[in-house]
């Protein structure tokens, strides 16, 4: 059996751990607005980790195709303190 395609445009939640900073939400925002253009802060929920040394930021964007996933995640991946992006 084949895996579920996504069809798109879909709304796509985007998953980002990375290392806590004072500029690490504005760095990311910065990132996602490249590939999405402007967004309401209200599609982003950020939670830290128990130590604080770590915030998850789960973004959820309007993914218009497959190839603009691609490009996103080559660049969150190469963004300092970027741990994962699912």
């Amino acid at each position: 059996m084949e895996p579920e395609r996504i069809v798109f445009p879909a709304d796509y939640p985007i998953k980002v751990v990375a290392r806590a900073s004072a500029d690490v939400r504005a760095r990311l925002d910065a990132v996602f607005a490249r590939h999405f253009g402007e967004f309401e802060p209200a599609r982003v929920t950020e939670r830290a980790s128990a130590q604080s040394n770590f915030v998850a930021l789960t973004y959820l964007m309007r993914v218009q195709a497959e190839a603009q996933l691609g490009a996103l995640h080559s660049e969150l991946r190469a963004e300092d303190g970027v741990m994962l992006v699912l």
